[in-house]
């Protein structure tokens, strides 16, 4: 089946401070389209346009749709190029530490400590493989660590995007 490019009436992006990931989140209406998702333009440029994308199949009916994708992106842009039905849209990078209902714990993340998230999922082990990649880069030498704090998270309205995270410690 052919992909057709598909244009959402709304798009967001989060991020977790200096995280090297990106959630993208678009929204919008359609009538016969299946299997819609978020995926980088064929061109290669820097940075990356991104699209919602869809094969045609017999749905009949307007369908609101919700897709999101999290893609690894420099945290040297503020910005996420999105393609939309009037061209091609800068959307800004939120920094999810920012909203009101963060944890406090996440802002005062010690030296020794990282941050491992799960974006849009209440999954702890895959926050925990987030940190332990982290901490792995942190401490090439070898980890020993702890969690020393954990919790589910939503931002935004009604929910933007919700996190599962996990603090860990390095031991001395």
């Amino acid at each position: 089946m052919s992909t057709q490019v598909l244009y959402p009436t709304e798009v967001v992006a989060y991020r977790y401070g200096a995280d090297q990931q990106v959630v993208i989140i678009a929204k919008g209406r359609e009538d016969g389209y299946c299997k819609i998702q978020i995926q980088a333009s064929m061109a290669t440029i820097y940075p990356p346009i991104y699209m919602v994308t869809a094969e045609p199949c017999a749905a009949i009916g307007n369908f609101p749709y919700t897709v999101q994708k999290t893609v690894p992106y420099s945290t040297d842009l503020d910005y996420v190029n999105f393609q939309m039905a009037d061209g091609t849209r800068q959307i800004p990078i939120h920094d999810i530490m920012e909203a009101a209902d963060s944890p406090k714990a996440l802002a005062k993340v010690a030296d020794n400590q990282v941050t491992g998230m799960a974006y849009n999922s209440s999954d702890i082990n895959v926050a925990i493989a987030d940190a332990i990649k982290k901490l792995r880069a942190k401490y090439p030498n070898g980890v020993s660590a702890k969690m020393v704090d954990s919790g589910f998270v939503a931002v935004g309205s009604p929910v933007g995007i919700a996190y599962y995270y996990v603090v860990m410690e390095q031991q001395s």
